[in-house]
């Protein structure tokens, strides 16, 4: 019987080793870029695995067998392997995104910036508090849901919606039945860009900031939408805010990255080129620590308030056992960090993500966006072209919403 055990102990070692290396490669098929969500999982299966393999073999004398020494030495490199991707996104490492803290804060911006002055009013705590502070003027509160399509907790979603206040919502998987609870929030979000569809990648971004410019983008397929918006602050600053959802790679459909890598390789690219406060936001079906989630991070130069953090995984909400960091914001190097933190549980397989944040553009010259690494834009290329010759991949398409511009 031990010698079953053991020998089924190499076999499951063999597929963890396995699995951990598909990463490795930028083919998009499902299965291998699947491989890379659950590093955590595979860290604690390994170790409990190794745990009780090698319990068992030093309680039989079999410790000194060259089986017990290959476990071991396989656990400490699968721990270091995937260490090495998620403790950046862990508090045992620096924060990306500078905090924003009254207090402290304010002094070390004036010493940068002798324009700059910044009150220390106490901040509102409420979505409808009138005439906000000069420092709260500038501030920029998001919430991003993946509300589940089939999730019919309505008065659930928006307990929490109107209980968090933030000042912009971005939701993923707007249906018709979405689309009239969300226009049911007008009295709270007046400025309302929704589009619904039947195929769980509807999409909404709701303001009670107004919404200069917007317009709903199809990046790469013509049944996946995006929100691009110009949203102004109280204090007349606009910042661009874009929400996204890309089509994840799952075996269910038989999908696989192609759609999503490219997505984000073509606003990686173009919000390089854009000098203005940005947020970008959504359920990207993709892990913080992934290939394709740091390629769209160095090729647009924007931050992930996560790193230095945790993971606030978002899915799935139902199974703490295997959760993974799916829905993300990412902003530019303009602002600092009052809060990020994951919602109750809504109802969907997503739990909400909100993140507060103070837009002070003298902390450009505080953030370090990651650095491109030299074969990048190769790699972003190769993606763009395996979109276009198995997807089709055409210009985009753009639909005008009503009562508000297209962006530039």
């Amino acid at each position: 019987m031990l010698a079953i055990f053991n020998y089924a102990i190499y076999v499951l070692f063999a597929v963890l080793v396995t699995g951990s290396l598909l990463p490795i490669s930028s083919h998009p098929h499902w299965f291998i870029r699947g491989w890379d969500y659950p590093r955590v999982q595979i860290l604690v299966l390994t170790w409990i695995a190794a745990g009780v393999f090698m319990a068992t073999n030093v309680t039989a004398g079999l410790s000194a067998r060259w089986g017990f020494y290959c476990i071991v030495g396989l656990s400490i490199i699968l721990t270091l392997w995937h260490l090495i991707r998620i403790i950046p996104y862990t508090p045992l490492t620096s924060p990306q995104v500078k905090s924003w803290d009254s207090a402290n804060s304010v002094s070390e911006i004036n010493s940068m910036s002798e324009t700059k002055s910044v009150s220390e009013t106490k901040s509102p705590t409420s979505a409808e508090d009138p005439e906000p502070s000069a420092e709260d003027s500038k501030r920029l509160r998001v919430m991003i849901s993946n509300v589940q399509e089939e999730n019919d907790q309505f008065d659930t979603w928006r307990d929490v919606v109107l209980d968090v206040g933030a000042d912009v919502v971005i939701v993923a998987e707007v249906d018709d039945r979405w689309a009239k609870v969300i226009d049911g929030l007008k009295d709270v979000y007046p400025e309302q860009v929704v589009q619904p569809q039947d195929n769980w990648y509807g999409i909404a971004l709701i303001s009670r900031y107004p919404v200069v410019e917007a317009e709903i983008r199809f990046l790469v397929q013509e049944d996946i939408p995006s929100i691009d918006a110009l949203v102004e602050l109280p204090n007349g600053d606009q910042v661009r805010i874009i929400g996204v959802h890309p089509r994840p790679p799952e075996p269910i459909r038989d999908n696989d990255a192609t759609a999503r890598d490219a997505e984000l390789v073509l606003w990686g690219k173009e919000l390089a080129d854009d000098d203005r406060p940005i947020v970008i936001g959504g359920d990207l079906n993709d892990v913080a620590w992934s290939q394709s989630t740091r390629l769209f991070l160095r090729l647009s130069g924007l931050l992930d308030p996560r790193r230095g953090r945790g993971f606030f995984n978002s899915f799935h909400a139902d199974r703490f056992w295997m959760r993974f960091p799916l829905d993300h914001v990412f902003h530019s190097t303009h602002f600092a960090l009052r809060e990020l933190r994951r919602l109750p549980h809504v109802g969907s397989d997503h739990f909400p993500i909100y993140i507060d944040l103070q837009l002070e553009r003298v902390m450009k010259d505080l953030h370090e966006p990651l650095e491109q690494q030299v074969d990048d834009q190769e790699e972003a290329e190769e993606r763009l072209d395996r979109a276009e010759e198995e997807l089709g991949l055409e210009a985009e398409t753009v639909d005008e919403v009503d009562g508000h511009p297209a962006t530039p």
